[in-house]
């Protein structure tokens, strides 16, 4: 008994830890959002320096305090200030998922900023998949970036998410779609790359499907149990996965359709439970058009019904433009609201009760007043331990 309580009790410090590195939120243009040691929202936050249409993230210590944010390219300290050498990182503001902070498991002073590109729309060189090391020790305390831009794959998509591996090694699997080889599109692979005590293995771990996506556009998410696996593609659909935590190997892909006529899906998300699926999609109108050319759609699939694409339920429907998903520590999902691509709107959506059913689901829009700040397509991504306790079970003996 001793011993099973040993075990519940470090599975219960590592999640307590762990979700107050979810306590601060960056995103958008210069909007922010707090969490408190419970994990409930406490309203918006000023001061924030991003000024982002897409992609961000952000970290904080075990105790919820500020350690640094980052929109894919400028990374910032606790005190808003830029990081020395923390310029020209080679992620993108105009990626969807441009960046995630993952720290060294079993290192409290270093973290890997993984970096996504994009080349839609610009026509510069595409970085593909990176990594930087910020050591929070250096400049007394508010971390320097020591290590930049240091290649994992020459071309990828804008996807990018983290789920832990085992509760015993704290080892992290970071995972991207590319090609198999990772120099160039379709996307056609998933590469999962282990980050562990000793640092990131460089040979990832491959799942590759006949069904290339050649869509960059779009969110991934592992489901919270470490089950699951959610890939959203504006111009190539919805695929629902199987993953194995313990060998980083994605597989069953299952074609997913929004049948709304905004069915470009773009924002994706598992509910606390795992149970549901929620992705925000849009009619992938003229990205810089008037918003009233603009539709949104939010929709949930029951994961848990013999028919999964019959289980989608609408929860809401109206002239917006796309957005990000992402769970937050109070077991809620937070939507991204903007007019169209440059211009943000001052709130966030929320879903309140995910694990729930159909009509049985309440969405607020307009839930998260930011003001005087906007919220624009990204909100900062997390690994998913930072959120839920991992459903381990294990013989009483």
């Amino acid at each position: 008994m001793k011993k099973i309580l040993l075990i519940v009790s470090l599975i219960l410090w590592v999640n307590l830890s762990a979700q107050n590195e979810a306590a601060n939120w960056y995103f958008g243009q210069n909007a922010g959002i707090q969490f408190d040691n419970t994990g409930n929202l406490i309203g918006s936050i000023d001061g924030g320096q991003l000024s982002t249409l897409e992609g961000c993230t952000t970290i904080s210590d075990t105790n919820g305090n500020l350690l640094f944010y980052t929109d894919g390219t400028l990374v910032y300290n606790r005190n808003h200030q830029l990081m020395p050498n923390g310029t020209g990182l080679f992620g993108d503001p105009s990626s969807t998922q441009s960046a995630l902070v993952v720290p060294q498991p079993g290192n409290d002073t270093f973290y890997y900023i993984f970096t996504v590109d994009t080349t839609i729309g610009g026509g510069d060189p595409d970085f593909g998949f990176n990594y930087s090391i910020v050591d929070i020790n250096l400049d007394g305390g508010l971390g320097d970036v020591t290590s930049k831009n240091v290649n994992l794959l020459q071309d990828s998509s804008e996807k990018i998410t983290a789920v832990l591996k085992d509760c015993a090694s704290q080892s992290i699997w970071v995972i991207t779609l590319a090609s198999i080889d990772g120099t160039g599109g379709p996307f056609n692979t998933y590469h999962a790359f282990e980050v562990s005590t000793t640092g990131i293995n460089l040979t990832s771990v491959k799942s590759t499907f006949p069904f290339p996506i050649s869509d960059a556009r779009g969110q991934i998410k592992v489901s919270p149990d470490g089950k699951k696996f959610a890939s959203a593609n504006m111009g190539s659909g919805l695929f629902l996965y199987d993953f194995d935590a313990a060998t980083g190997i994605v597989s069953n892909q299952q074609n997913l359709s929004v049948t709304s006529f905004s069915n470009s899906p773009y924002g994706v998300e598992f509910s606390q439970n795992s149970l549901r699926l929620y992705v925000n999609s849009s009619n992938d109108a003229n990205a810089t058009g008037p918003p009233n050319i603009h539709q949104s759609t939010l929709t949930q699939f029951d994961l848990a019904a013999a028919d999964i694409q019959n289980s989608q339920f609408v929860l809401d429907q109206r002239q917006l433009f796309r957005g990000s998903l992402q769970l937050a520590a109070d077991g809620k999902i937070y939507r991204a609201l903007s007019a169209n691509y440059t211009t943000g709107l001052p709130f966030l959506g929320v879903i309140e009760n995910p694990d729930a059913i159909g009509a049985a689901v309440v969405y607020t829009h307009n839930a998260v007043d930011l003001s005087p700040n906007l919220s624009t397509q990204g909100l900062p991504p997390f690994n998913n331990p930072s959120l839920t306790i991992r459903l381990i079970s294990f013989k009483m003996e």
